[in-house]
């Protein structure tokens, strides 16, 4: 018995008493417990295992390099523009024709965002032809 628990060994199971001691204070021994439960397992299975969760799996390095490529700081500058676009869609359009349209062109507002769609169909362009 004695060349099993060697000095090193019998100091490592020391150690890992302790922290033992220490989980079950905290409470994560129970936490532990619960997590290896096979109902709770089951159940986790069946929330994780959908074909969409499992199509989300497939792609994550793509999802994850594209989270990572997203300008956060551009998207918090434009807020205001992306707020005002979506409470925009909310509203039924009202139809307009050529008459409409040449009025329309008298505001500023519509010119402004004429120039950015402009710019944004140029962007969209230039990406469809490379």
């Amino acid at each position: 018995m004695e060349t099993i628990l060697t000095k090193e060994r019998r100091e490592a199971l020391e150690k890992l008493l302790d922290m033992l001691v220490k989980m079950n204070e905290l409470g994560l021994l129970d936490t532990i417990r619960d997590l290896l439960d096979p109902e709770f397992i089951g159940r986790l299975s069946e929330l994780l295992m959908t074909p969409g969760t499992l199509k989300l799996l497939d792609h994550i390095d793509d999802l994850l390099d594209l989270a990572g490529s997203i300008d956060v700081e551009a998207i918090k500058g434009n807020m205001p523009l992306i707020k005002a676009a979506l409470e925009a869609l909310s509203r039924e359009p009202k139809p307009v024709g050529i008459t409409g349209l040449m009025r329309a062109m008298s505001d500023p507002d519509v010119q402004k965002g004429l120039g950015l769609m402009v710019e944004l169909l140029k962007a969209i362009g230039k990406t469809k032809t490379k």
